[in-house]
């Protein structure tokens, strides 16, 4: 059975939740206002990867024919997508009760900001999401890298999405700045390089990712490389001042970051290459083994 999703979303999180699901095999109609989409003009290799899979199609939503394309589109759709604040799709004679009415099978989704009414209607982008759910003091400068919330939030879009259609229809609203809360779980230790058996080393060409937070698989570590004197010092800080750190790093830039590799995988401790960034080919990250 195909389904279909309507994407009438603009930036990042709601086109890659749209993405998403024409991954995941729906037929995704992309449905942009007159004016496009900015991200077009940012970032033309990111507005051609968000819209892989799609169909795209121009609509009007301030005009009585657009208003009546969406709700014919929507008589037959599974899944609508939407960022547009609070209020917007609902004085346009097009939000979640006006097309539920048409279709009570269609799942409507909405990417808001924030579910705090004193919020609720104000705009925002990924880095006050990340503020507003206290992601910052904890992450520090980690919000320069990645859009988290966005990101996080297309996910829970996508999660919500296959729920209504689960239940046969219904109303969702995905709050992006919760979305980044709720990544902010609480850690055992600082996984952040500042211990010897959890970071980042340069080997002799490339990077090495060491993962040894488990004592066995520090402990696979430290006799595969003659070590074993090293077993009691998997938590001690990587500073300059402590010797097991600074040799560690001697150890590492004396073979190249394949051959630790495949001496990891000969004695089965986690440690990889670290790779250039390629585009992802797809969202999808599994493959139906049965």
């Amino acid at each position: 059975m195909s389904y279909r999703a309507l994407d009438l979303c603009r930036l990042l999180p709601g086109p890659l939740a749209g993405r998403m699901l024409a991954d995941l095999g729906f037929e995704t109609l992309r449905l942009l206002p007159p004016a496009g989409d900015m991200t077009e003009t940012l970032s033309p290799q990111l507005y051609d990867w968000l819209n892989a899979g799609k169909q795209m199609e121009t609509v009007d939503l301030k005009t009585p024919e657009g208003v009546k394309r969406l709700k014919s589109l929507a008589s037959e759709a599974a899944i609508l997508l939407e960022t547009n604040r609070p209020g917007v799709m609902e004085r346009l004679g097009v939000g979640p009760d006006d097309l539920r009415a048409i279709n009570p099978k269609l799942t409507y989704v909405r990417v808001a900001s924030y579910r705090d009414e004193a919020f609720r209607e104000a705009p925002g982008h990924d880095l006050t999401y990340l503020a507003s759910g206290g992601f910052i003091p904890r992450f520090g400068d980690g919000w320069k890298h990645l859009q988290i919330a966005d990101g996080a939030g297309a996910y829970w879009a996508v999660i919500a999405a296959l729920d209504g259609l689960r239940k046969g229809g219904g109303f969702y609203e995905v709050y992006l700045s919760e979305a980044a809360a709720a990544l902010a779980y609480p850690l055992p230790v600082k996984l952040d390089g500042s211990i010897v058996c959890y970071g980042i080393y340069p080997a002799r060409d490339g990077y090495l990712a060491l993962g040894l937070l488990e004592p066995h698989l520090w402990q696979r570590f430290c006799v595969a490389v003659g070590r074993e004197d090293w077993k009691g010092s998997a938590f001690s800080p990587a500073i300059e001042s402590n010797p097991v750190y600074t040799e560690i790093k001697a150890l590492l830039a004396e073979r190249s970051a394949d051959e630790w590799e495949q001496l990891a995988l000969k004695h089965g401790f986690p440690a990889r290459k670290t790779q250039p960034y390629a585009v992802p080919a797809t969202t999808i990250p599994w493959r139906e083994t049965r």
